[in-house]
């Protein structure tokens, strides 16, 4: 019998480092891209004198981070390959909110 190699696979733990990690981090990331959208010209603007300001999506913000909720919840509670799909999903929806909210000041 020959024994065929398997795939090395990522331990449950260090999915669920980097999944907290990554949560960790989300926070701080929205802060300072906040901060960096308000120093701008327009983003300032629309903070003093509220002009010509676009309304901030709160309906997709919130959705976003539910899913967000839900691939941390699986990313820490799934094993294996479900783990690092839920993993890889929430950084992917992180970054989408990160942007979200850098493109409305």
């Amino acid at each position: 019998m020959t024994r065929t190699p398997q795939p090395a696979t990522v331990p449950a733990s260090r999915i669920r480092s980097r999944s907290l990690l990554a949560a960790l981090l989300f926070l701080p990331a929205l802060f300072v891209v906040k901060i960096l959208v308000l120093a701008t010209d327009t983003g300032g603007r629309c903070f003093v004198d509220d002009i010509e300001c676009a309304p901030f999506p709160v309906g997709a913000f919130g959705a976003l981070l539910a899913a967000l909720v839900v691939s941390f919840v699986v990313a820490t509670a799934a094993p294996g390959r479900a783990g690092r799909i839920a993993l890889a999903a929430q950084v992917a929806l992180e970054a989408v909110a990160v942007l979200l909210v850098l493109a409305f000041p």
